[in-house]
């Protein structure tokens, strides 16, 4: 019994699948969809509803005979579960295997392929999304906040005894602006993936190697580090005016300094595998040391 083989692409070398002559799925209606993915999110099946119900556009042009359409929807609803952002390279991929199964002769080898195709691109976007969005781009909304903030003068965040009361606009537009960048990012990548996974669909790989994300990745923390560097500066810089009057010289070097040094502590935790924990405990010591066995006073070395 013949069976259905995934064509190889001579100039990459990899599995893809056929462009037979089937309508292109809507991909608008799937890109709207699948911002409901996490809609019908549960603890047996994850995100398998909505990762349905965002594919339903594409399975309801590819098989127009209500059966197949649903069986191809059943097939669907098993265990799913990636990083929301970025499922839609999972949705393109599995929206062409689906496209081309429908296509084949023998469509076993497509219908075999997809679960593992499917679960291989989802484990690994969800490592990649947590990585972008959780670990990087979500610190970055309050990074931001706090920067327009202070240079557009509201400093409430930091010196919360102040009588000044900031504008509504200049309140809303801090977190605004953040919330702003963060979502046109998530936007931008459920498009891009959408459209990626679709013209690389049938490869466990699908999306993986069309952008490279180690490198992302360290732009973005770069970019955060830069960002957190700014705020340390520009909170320790306000606070040694505030008190400039009222200490030394050498008490200015100290608040500058401790500030310094925590930056430095935690780029070297991170140099030598260290966790995040392990450089509070570090300066939780040091406090203890400065505050009951120097006797430093806490309360009054910033304030």
């Amino acid at each position: 019994m013949m069976t259905a083989e995934l064509p190889i692409n001579a100039a990459a070398g990899k599995a893809q699948a056929p462009r037979p002559a089937p309508v292109r799925p809507p991909l608008a209606a799937m890109f709207f969809r699948s911002f409901f993915i996490q809609a019908a999110w549960n603890y047996e099946r994850f995100q398998n509803l909505g990762f349905a119900f965002s594919l339903l556009p594409a399975l309801r042009r590819i098989y127009p005979d209500r059966e197949k359409l649903n069986a191809a929807v059943l097939r669907h609803t098993e265990i799913f579960n990636t990083q929301p952002y970025m499922a839609n390279f999972v949705l393109g991929n599995i929206a062409r295997m689906e496209e081309a199964a429908a296509a084949a002769p023998e469509p076993g080898a497509w219908l075999k392929s997809m679960p593992g195709v499917k679960q291989a691109l989802a484990s690994s976007f969800a490592s990649i999304g947590d990585r972008i969005f959780w670990g990087r781009l979500k610190p970055m909304t309050t990074q931001v906040c706090l920067l327009v903030w202070t240079l557009c003068g509201f400093t409430g965040w930091l010196f919360t005894g102040l009588d000044t009361r900031p504008s509504t606009g200049l309140l809303l537009a801090g977190p605004l602006l953040g919330i702003a960048g963060y979502s046109a990012v998530a936007v931008f990548l459920r498009w891009q993936g959408l459209a990626k996974g679709y013209a690389c669909g049938g490869t466990a790989s699908c999306g993986l190697d069309t952008v490279n994300w180690p490198r992302i990745i360290r732009l973005l923390s770069a970019v955060g580090y830069a960002l957190s560097i700014m705020l340390a500066l520009l909170a320790f810089g306000l606070l040694a005016g505030v008190n400039y009057a009222s200490c030394s010289a050498a008490a200015l070097l100290l608040k500058l300094g401790l500030g310094a040094a925590v930056l430095v502590l935690h780029r070297l935790t991170r140099a030598f595998g260290r966790s995040v924990l392990f450089a509070a405990g570090f300066i939780l010591a040091v406090s203890v040391l400065l505050f009951s066995v120097l006797r430093l006073a806490p309360f009054n070395l910033y304030i």
